[in-house]
């Protein structure tokens, strides 16, 4: 049968920034969540990240039937719809970011990451975009569902950095992939079928900066939700709040069936195939702040692109992303 959901929000400007520029929303029915960290010129991502979050909450609110009707008879074809009902959805929301930023000369550039958690029945289907990233915590253990749209992670994907490397590579800060920066976007769907007492964990980058996965997991362990994320709120501005900071914390609860995350195909031949396992979880234990390289990648040393970003990260403090990889 189909679990019951519930969900808590919190979100803090931390100890630096003069506004909060994250977004988030949290269904009082724990059917959805979203959340989105904005970023760009003159202050903007505030825009951005609103503009997205109200998009997909629109549009998740219409498939309230469509969902429900999931739920009571969940079918391989129902998920594939939904889903590539959701990825046109935030295609349409980075087209909106987009066209505002280019129609309205001061907030040229802005963007945003957008991290979207949706109950089909049994499961969790996930939108990712950015370096927000969504947790699975399972019987105590903390497993990192998304992949980072950054530089370094590509890269370390790839095989052209190692682990190590790309755990201080100042290129771990260069999104390669947002909302809002270019006419189109590359969306991560993640569907994660969920058990009994499972929690999923939705969170910006100014939370997840502070701690190792461990950590994570040990706060959302045994203790209510609120009181977990209130937590590592109170850690991560206690360590620096180097940037705004939020988290949703959805809990499951009723029986489910047991099987492993698995990816979305997009169609394209390039995702994992189901079932084929959860996505990896990178090393992450260093404070990241999104910069932008505004060169091509190709052709550019790897040396040249971090002389620059590390000149970035010392001249400025929210500019936007890279435009998104190619797939």
């Amino acid at each position: 049968m189909a679990l019951v959901t519930s969900a808590v929000m919190q979100t803090d400007v931390g100890m630096v920034r003069p506004r909060n520029e994250d977004a988030a929303y949290a269904d009082p029915q724990g059917r959805f969540a979203i959340v989105a960290d904005g970023m760009g010129g003159h202050g903007a991502g505030d825009v951005a990240s609103a503009m997205a979050v109200e998009l997909l909450r629109a549009h998740l609110e219409g498939e309230a039937d469509r969902l429900a009707a999931y739920a009571r008879s969940p079918r391989p074809a129902g998920r594939e719809a939904i889903a590539a009902r959701l990825r046109a959805a935030v295609e349409g929301a980075n087209h909106a970011v987009y066209e505002r930023s280019v129609r309205e000369p001061d907030k040229h550039q802005m963007g945003t990451t957008l991290e979207v958690m949706v109950m089909c029945g049994p499961e969790a289907l996930i939108a990712h975009v950015g370096d927000s990233r969504s947790y699975l915590l399972r019987e105590g253990l903390l497993t990192q569902l998304t992949e980072d749209h950054s530089v370094a992670e590509t890269m370390r994907r790839a095989g052209t950095m190692d682990d190590a490397t790309a755990a201080v590579s100042p290129m771990r800060s260069v999104l390669s992939n947002a909302i809002g920066v270019t006419p189109e976007v590359s969306v991560d769907l993640i569907a994660v079928a969920l058990h009994p007492g499972d929690r999923l964990l939705l969170c910006s980058d100014g939370l997840h900066d502070y701690f190792t996965r461990d950590e994570v997991g040990l706060h959302l362990t045994g203790r209510a939700p609120t009181i977990g994320l209130a937590r590592l709120i109170e850690q991560a501005r206690a360590r620096g709040g180097h940037d705004n900071i939020t988290g949703i914390v959805i809990e499951a609860r009723g029986r489910a069936a047991a099987t492993a995350p698995i990816m979305i195909d997009d169609g394209e031949g390039d995702g994992d195939a189901a079932g084929e396992g959860a996505v990896d979880a990178a090393d992450d234990d260093a404070i990241t702040t999104p910069v932008a390289v505004p060169l091509p990648l190709s052709g550019v040393s790897d040396v040249s692109v971090a002389n620059f970003v590390d000149r970035s990260l010392r001249e400025q403090s929210r500019p936007h992303p890279l435009p998104p990889r190619r797939r």
